[in-house]
């Protein structure tokens, strides 16, 4: 420490002016202050002290060489927790928020709106981990996301959404009942579909139908109108030798007729009508057929011959229905049950 010496002005230089401090004598030799004794020391501790002053953000140690009193000004520790005490619930009125990941070992999720308790609630089987309300007060139509207008999940009266953590599948229920469930497979929908304005049958339609628009977002099932594959329709009579049966064929309205296939040897004239038909009644198979009689086509075979129709013959009902009119004459010389066949590409429905 630093000692404030007396001024040595006109004294002695033998010794014998002396100043004592802390304990300790000193003596002048006119050049310097010598302490005085070989074994002299500070030996009076009663002459240090300590200060302890209010706790600040700056703390700091000082000390004042002339009353030899150490000041001491402790750091203040108070914004600092000393324990913990928090709850979920006092972290969260913070407004603090988290990206961690809430897990439950083997729960389930439920949401519950409307009459029912609302909130959200974690379940491990049937037993209640965990439950997050709000209001009772709130609006039956309760929303999940930003109150802004930012609506990432929207719950609606008696609507539910499930996840189930052992089977991964997500269900969307409305009233209780099943719209929407997810699975291995893909995503089932329980209902009628409607995506994009468009509302899409809720039941299948028949083999080779295609889906057409009613241009007011209406979708339902149709025979296509637009390519199309070849066809066969069949007819078996039986007949007696040189004898005729009148029989119809359901077919297309319009039709290019490709082949007609026979079982046995016969005169197979097709017709636009049934009045067709009967004027035709009386000609002979040696002699042509009038331009505009209504005659479609016509083949004779010599037993089970497929006969190509080239090029293909385009038949129609002159009424618009899907029948096409034939004459069938055995000519197989005994009564045979006579199978007449037709394959052609369908041109109208």
């Amino acid at each position: 420490m630093a000692i404030n010496f007396p001024a040595t002005g006109g004294q002695p230089t033998d010794g014998s002016y002396t100043y004592t401090v802390a304990g300790i004598s000193y003596s002048w030799n006119g050049e310097s202050w010598v302490a005085a004794g070989a074994g002299a020391s500070a030996t009076d501790r009663t002459l240090f002290s300590v200060s302890t002053t209010a706790a600040s953000a700056t703390p700091a140690l000082s000390y004042n060489n002339n009353s030899g009193v150490f000041s001491y000004t402790p750091p203040d520790l108070s914004p600092y927790l000393t324990a913990e005490a928090d709850t979920l619930a006092t972290v969260t009125g913070r407004g603090n928020s988290t990206t961690t990941t809430l897990t439950t070992d083997g729960g389930s999720f439920r949401c519950q709106i409307g009459n029912l308790n609302q909130g959200f609630y974690l379940y491990n089987g049937n037993t209640l981990h965990a439950s997050f309300h709000w209001s009772s007060s709130a609006s039956r139509n309760s929303f999940v996301g930003n109150a802004s207008g930012s609506h990432p999940l929207w719950f609606e009266d008696f609507s539910y959404i499930k996840v189930s953590p052992t089977t991964s599948y997500v269900q969307l229920d409305y009233a209780e009942n099943e719209k929407l469930k997810t699975s291995s497979t893909g995503v089932t929908i329980t209902g009628a579909l409607t995506a994009g304005g468009l509302t899409y049958p809720t039941s299948n339609g028949t083999a080779n139908d295609v889906l057409t628009s009613d241009g007011s977002g209406g979708i339902t099932w149709s025979a296509p109108s637009g390519l199309q594959t070849r066809k066969t329709v069949a007819v078996t009579q039986s007949i007696a030798s040189n004898g005729v049966a009148n029989v119809s064929f359901t077919t297309a309205k319009t039709m290019a007729l490709m082949k007609i296939d026979t079982s046995h040897a016969a005169w197979v004239t097709l017709y636009s009508s049934t009045s067709a038909r009967t004027n035709d009644s009386g000609r002979l198979e040696t002699t042509d057929p009038t331009p505009g009689s209504g005659v479609l086509s016509e083949v004779i075979t010599t037993g089970n011959v497929s006969q190509l129709i080239t090029p293909a013959t385009v038949c129609f009902n002159e009424a618009g229905a899907t029948t096409t009119y034939a004459k069938i004459v055995n000519k197989s010389g005994s009564t045979a049950n006579v199978q007449v066949t037709l394959t052609y590409l369908q041109l109208e429905v």
